[in-house]
């Protein structure tokens, strides 16, 4: 059996990744399932910073209640969502030549 690769095209390496928030560990306000795929794009799966942003959002939800936010290189767009969720007026954008990540948003 041959070994496979990260260059192999037939290896796709997808999850999806559940983030949920609120106060209350056992029954959140509200949960974002993300499908991330880490082989096609590096838009298409979550940075560790992409979730301390949206972390930070989540505990600052006063500032972002009713505010406009534009969320540049939105990619998997955790940090709009929350914002969208928070009742912000979210704009997300991304690069329009990469239709995959494009899809998610």
């Amino acid at each position: 059996m041959k070994e496979k690769d990260w260059n192999d095209d037939n290896l796709t390496m997808t999850i999806v990744s559940q983030h949920c928030f609120g106060d209350d560990s056992e029954a959140p306000s509200f949960s974002i399932s993300i499908i991330e795929n880490m082989k096609d794009e590096y838009g298409l799966f979550l940075w560790p910073c992409n979730v301390v942003l949206t972390e930070y959002v989540w505990q600052h939800n006063h500032r972002f209640s009713e505010a406009s936010v534009v969320e540049l290189g939105a990619r998997t767009s955790l940090p709009g969502l929350v914002a969208a969720k928070l009742d912000a007026c979210v704009t997300l954008t991304d690069d329009f030549t990469r239709l995959g990540v494009l899809g998610l948003t």
